[in-house]
């Protein structure tokens, strides 16, 4: 399927009306007609996996379950139509976390796996779906047995489609983050370094732009950042912490993992945070103070709290040293505490008061000398840019004034970040008055 090795939409979407357009001209009984079940299946799968709407996945499961009735265990495409609905209910158990999807995924891709003999071109599938539902029972059990499983099912798929093959990258990823899982167990470094090699291979097989290159970016952060941990690396936690950033960026708010990849950087950067505290002379007893009260993030609102007081921090290194790139870099940290804390979480209002007062001084500074636009302060931007998105949506589905206030306040800042003779200023124009206009008729 072009869609799988470009991933765009349009291809898929065609797709979708092919299959449906080939059901019309096969109906019940065509000999073909089990084929295009399978093609609408796939179809399904892979908008769940770009968008996770779980209709998809509801849709995947019950054509995969029509597709294998038709193809009982002498059928050639049994072997095909097992792994597909086993990859389906795979899918359904990793958001539904139902322990019978689990168990039947395993069921039948075991009995894929038996159809799938040594040189057969759909084994690396199933030796693959097989690595990641044992991974996934070790993530509830935490048999080891289970993740020897995945690690050695994991390799043996890598070994079957290497540099070239269309899942190669795919199979570099997985293994990756078994070896990660095991060092985590095992603390054995080997696994680290060969998880970080290849997390690496990985990335470089999805560039800029392509829609599974924020996964690897994020999983090899935390393996710098677990290096680090180890062997005291200054080199391997700054770029887990560029990495961490990295993941984040391509991810608009609403994206599936967006909140996943900011409680990871937000782990990172605690780490950093901890480690600055400890060299001597890096900003006197108020710090290291300071320092000794950050938590290491344990969940989203963990993770809200330490990026606010990262913040903080960052406004007084600025206040001490007139740097404009930790002022940018707070206002950014402020937006991301700000997002694991919507819609008006417990501190919301207090983060926002402080969001104002940053940007009042980084606008200040603007009408001072006319700044390049960094990249923290440009990522903070599209931060509130989406949160401003973000209110005015709900106020179109909730009808609540205050959301369409919030929504007006953060396009407001955007504005003013965004000043007269901003390549951007016209359209933050545009958005401030659409929800001006949208104000002015509710009242």
């Amino acid at each position: 399927m072009r869609f799988r090795r470009h991933a765009v939409m349009c291809n898929l979407d065609e797709a979708f009306e092919l299959h449906r357009a080939a059901l019309d001209l096969r109906p019940p009984g065509h000999p073909r007609w089990s084929l295009s079940l399978h093609g609408l299946a796939l179809c399904f799968l892979s908008r769940y996996d770009d968008q996770r709407v779980v209709s998809d996945l509801e849709e995947a499961v019950v054509l995969g379950r029509a597709v294998l009735e038709l193809h009982p265990p002498d059928h050639p495409k049994r072997g095909v139509s097992l792994g597909t609905l086993a990859s389906g209910l795979w899918r359904r158990f990793t958001e539904q976390a139902a322990l019978g999807d689990l168990d039947e995924a395993f069921k039948l891709h075991r009995e894929a796996l038996e159809l799938h003999f040594f040189g057969h071109p759909e084994r690396p599938f199933s030796l693959h779906g097989l690595a990641l539902c044992f991974s996934s029972r070790y993530d509830i059990h935490r048999a080891v047995a289970d993740l020897e499983e995945a690690v050695t099912l994991g390799r043996a798929a890598l070994a079957l489609c290497p540099s070239g093959h269309r899942d190669h990258r795919a199979h570099l990823y997985y293994l990756a983050c078994a070896l990660w899982k095991r060092f985590h167990k095992h603390a054995a470094i080997h696994d680290l370094d060969e998880a970080i090699e290849l997390h690496r291979a990985a990335l470089d097989l999805r560039p800029s732009g392509h829609p599974e290159r924020p996964p690897s970016l994020n999983g090899l952060s935390l393996c710098l950042l677990g290096r680090y941990d180890n062997q005291g690396a200054a080199a391997d936690l700054e770029e887990a912490v560029t990495l961490g950033y990295a993941a984040v960026e391509p991810c608009p708010l609403g994206h599936p993992h967006r909140t996943t990849y900011l409680y990871n950087l937000s782990c990172v950067l605690w780490r950093t945070f901890q480690r600055q505290a400890s060299i001597p002379g890096s900003g006197g007893a108020r710090f290291v103070r300071r320092a000794a009260l950050v938590f290491r993030p344990r969940s989203n609102a963990h993770a809200a709290s330490s990026f606010h007081t990262l913040s903080l921090h960052l406004w007084d290194k600025f206040r001490r040293q007139h740097a404009t790139v930790h002022l940018d870099e707070a206002i950014c940290l402020a937006t991301y505490a700000l997002e694991l804390r919507l819609p008006r979480y417990r501190s919301y209002a207090f983060c926002v008061e402080w969001l104002a007062v940053l940007i009042k001084e980084r606008v200040q500074r603007l009408r001072e000398t006319n700044l390049n636009e960094s990249v923290m302060l440009c990522r903070a931007i599209d931060s509130m840019y989406a949160i401003g998105h973000f209110f005015k949506d709900r106020f179109r589905t909730h009808h609540t004034l205050v959301d369409l206030d919030e929504a007006i306040r953060f396009h407001r800042y955007v504005l003013q970040l965004r000043p007269v003779g901003h390549a951007s200023h016209p359209s933050s124009l545009h958005h401030l008055a659409l929800c001006l206009m949208e104000k002015f008729h509710d009242c």
